[in-house]
């Protein structure tokens, strides 16, 4: 089956089921798509299929919420909060949805007794000191020669 044809059955399903609204298509984006309403929070969902990227950061994502019960109730609310500011819809100018989610890991990355684990802990400064000093470095001998 291919991926349209994935979308067009996963459009029909959602148009048939009371638990979604304002179920909608864009087939014609750079990523094809079908957008709805659930109706019991009143958060909007995306469903695209082929799209590895996304797939990957959800499976984080289930991973990240197994270490912290937590995490699903607070990225709930902030999109919720989000939601009433009306900064949640991408399409208007808002903040993308998975952004709600990093930001909420990264806060709970960061508190004093980190809640959540910070895969590269130190390495990234350790990295951009490196970088820093190699540029540094770079445009001092550019500038001798």
């Amino acid at each position: 089956m291919t991926q349209p044809e994935v979308l067009i059955q996963v459009l029909e399903i959602l148009k048939n089921t009371c638990e979604f609204s304002e179920v909608e298509s864009d087939f014609h984006a750079k990523v094809p798509a079908v957008f709805c309403r659930d109706v019991s929070s009143g958060l909007m969902c995306k469903v695209s299929a082929g799209n590895d990227v996304a797939c990957l950061t959800t499976n984080h994502l289930a991973a990240l919420a197994k270490l912290e019960p937590r995490l699903v109730p607070l990225v709930l609310a902030f999109r919720y909060w989000a939601r009433l500011c009306h900064i949640d819809c991408q399409a208007e100018g808002g903040i993308p949805s998975y952004s709600f989610a990093l930001m909420v890991i990264f806060f709970l990355q960061q508190r004093k007794e980190p809640i959540l684990p910070v895969y590269l802990g130190n390495w990234v400064g350790e990295v951009l000191s490196v970088l820093l000093s190699c540029s540094v470095w770079y445009l001092f001998s550019s500038m001798i020669v």
